[in-house]
């Protein structure tokens, strides 16, 4: 708490330093609540992903995998995909849709391969503190996606058709149709691929060529949306339902594998907004089932788990003057799973209000935020959040920014409650979260760049880990501290010359993520950088466009990432080159887009996670069909 201290006074010194200049007055009168949304976030870093690079992604994974500098943890095709966000776990990101937590009640994860980018049209990661905008628990940040409705068609469809390598078939159905304001939306999907790649065994001899087995695949999903505008906003609803079969590949030093598992889950959300005058208001609730099984014939292991999460949220701003905004946001959910691991089914309630005000004067913009929260019979009044940003320069955009705050993490019903192995006398997590860096952009002619630069510092106490007891079995504990620091840059160009558009971003993170606390004298992780964190990570895409033609490139590096404790071990670096084109045909109201993509160009051997091998040069050709 002293260095979360001395961080919010020197914040607010330098911010009411700034605000003591004599600038002219250039405060615009916001009067929605999405303007006013990103206006508050400006603060912090955000990464926006548009709606093209997410359709050309197979999944949520692959899409952050491509355009943001987070690592992600993949464990190959048909495998678990999670994520870790700035060092921290994968239960330290908070994933939202529309409004709505997806993070599993049980271990607080998700499987990012679970996400097929059909049935969403807008992805946004928050670093760090950006994510205590959207509710406690994220640590590291978080990633909202959203299926957006759009009444400015009256109606629009896509079909898409897709085979690649490895026995690759998908197929995507999205149409809407808007009579009189109301909306109905659908989407349909289907997914099989064999998976059974080549690959070099590293844990055997002269590493000899196998091939992949027991990777096979098969998903559905259907979501379906209805809509009706209002004269001062909308209100309507989604359905989505979604089932995954897929069958688990060994790692390399396992000869023989037979496990298999099905995911499904239905996930509804139904939302209110208007926005009148210097009021808005957006409502929602959600309903969220999520089914696992979990099947192994070679040891006999059979395992099923039910979970229910219910979700609501009302957030409000009020536009009091130029000067002065509001903000309050309500929540409160409850988390029910029932598991072989549980002796019963348990139970969890969480409730918090933030409440908070954003300054306006001249140049600098400052906010300050709290947030109220209530978890079971546990009260915290306390996360507090502050965060300025000053405008030095005018016509080419330069600000500087800062901010602090505090986030907790409390623990999950399978931290509290797995038998054997449940602590319910965890601690929450908490994390002291602070960043500082500036952000420029300039636009000239036919020319723009922006470009944003930020360092940031996190140390999380009571961190919770799970270690083996002499019974045998793994217990929880608020064993570790752990010390976040690095720095995140981005670096977007974009060029026009007659009917010649290129556009150019770049990701990069440093991260250094230690534990500073010994849980015994025998302890020899201390100080070390925790594993499967890589220091460096890297992305670019370049894209042209011309006419009705586009070409792409993407390259991805991954650091080496220590896979011991003592970091004696590491798995090596790697890189990835991936190329696109794509050229699309019109045909009276039709619009004809055939794709062509080759990923892992290189055909780079390569394993994200120990022993987990990665698929070589692969392809991808679709065909679609708008309308």
């Amino acid at each position: 708490m002293r260095r979360f201290g001395v961080l919010i006074l020197c914040l607010i010194s330098s911010v009411l330093t700034f605000a003591q200049n004599k600038y002219s007055d250039t405060t615009i009168t916001v009067k929605t609540f999405e303007l006013i949304d990103k206006k508050v976030s400006k603060h912090y870093k955000k990464t926006v992903i548009d709606s093209v690079s997410i359709h050309e992604s197979q999944n949520l994974s692959e899409v952050i995998q491509n355009h943001s500098s987070v690592f992600i943890k993949d464990y190959g095709p048909s495998g678990l995909s999670s994520i870790s966000f700035r060092g921290t776990g994968a239960s330290h990101t908070q994933i939202q849709w529309n409004g709505v937590l997806l993070n599993s009640p049980m271990n607080g994860q998700i499987d990012f391969s679970l996400f097929p980018t059909v049935f969403y049209n807008n992805v946004e990661l928050n670093h760090g503190a950006t994510s205590l905008l959207d509710r406690n628990g994220a640590l590291g940040g978080s990633v909202n996606i959203f299926s957006t409705p759009n009444f400015e068609k009256k109606y629009s469809g896509l079909v898409r058709q897709s085979v690649g390598s490895f026995g690759t078939f998908k197929t995507e159905v999205s149409t809407s149709y808007n009579t009189n304001g109301l909306l109905l939306e659908n989407q349909v999907y289907t997914f099989t691929a064999q998976n059974d790649f080549e690959y070099k065994n590293s844990s055997k001899l002269n590493f000899p060529v196998e091939q992949q087995k027991n990777a096979e695949m098969v998903q559905y999903g259907v979501q379906q949306g209805i809509y009706k505008k209002l004269k001062s906003g909308w209100i309507g609803g989604r359905v989505w339902w979604f089932d995954s079969n897929r069958n688990l590949p060994s790692v390399l030093t396992k000869a023989y594998a037979n496990e298999k598992q099905k995911d499904q889950s239905i996930r509804t959300v139904l939302e209110y907004q208007i926005f009148k005058n210097k009021f808005s208001l957006k409502a929602s609730t959600g309903f969220v089932n999520d089914n696992l099984i979990y099947e192994d014939k070679s040891t006999k292991l059979f395992s099923k788990s039910k979970s229910y999460l219910i979700d609501n949220t009302i957030n409000t701003m009020f536009n009091l003057n130029k000067k002065l905004n509001i903000i309050n946001q309500f929540n409160l959910r409850f988390e029910s799973a029932n598991s072989s691991g549980f002796s019963e089914t348990k139970k969890a309630t969480h409730s918090s209000w933030l409440t908070g005000v954003v300054f306006e004067f001249d140049r600098t913009q400052f906010n300050a935020i709290n947030r109220f929260l209530v978890v079971n019979n546990q009260v915290n009044a306390l996360s507090p959040s502050f965060g300025g940003k000053h405008q030095i320069l005018f016509k080419e955009k330069l600000f500087i920014k800062a901010n602090v705050g505090i986030n907790y993490h409390y623990p999950t019903l399978n931290d509290l409650y797995w038998n054997p192995g449940g602590n319910p006398m965890l601690k929450p997590e908490q994390s002291e979260m602070s960043d500082v860096g500036f952000n420029y952009s300039k636009s000239f002619q036919n020319h723009s760049v922006e470009l944003d630069v930020l360092g940031f510092y996190n140390f999380v106490n009571n961190w919770i880990l799970w270690t083996p007891t002499s019974s045998g079995y793994w217990l929880p504990a608020n064993l570790k501290e752990v010390e976040n620091k690095g720095f995140e840059a981005m670096l977007s160009t974009t060029s026009t010359y007659k009917k010649i558009k290129l556009s150019f971003n770049l990701n990069y993170a440093y991260t250094k993520s230690t534990n500073t606390k010994a849980n015994s004298e025998f302890d020899n992780s201390l100080d070390k950088q925790l594993i499967y964190v890589p220091f460096h990570k890297l992305n670019t895409t370049a894209t042209i466009n011309f006419k009705n033609t586009s070409l792409f490139y993407n390259y991805s590096f991954t650091g080496s990432r220590y896979i011991s404790t003592d970091n004696n071990w590491y798995m090596p670096e790697y890189f990835l080159h991936q190329i696109g084109v794509s050229q699309q045909i019109r045909w009276n109201k039709l619009a004809f887009i055939v794709n062509f993509k080759i990923t892992n160009l290189l055909n780079q051997d390569y394993q994200a996670m120990a022993y987990r091998p990665m698929p070589g040069r692969n392809y991808l050709f679709s065909v679609s069909v708008k309308f």
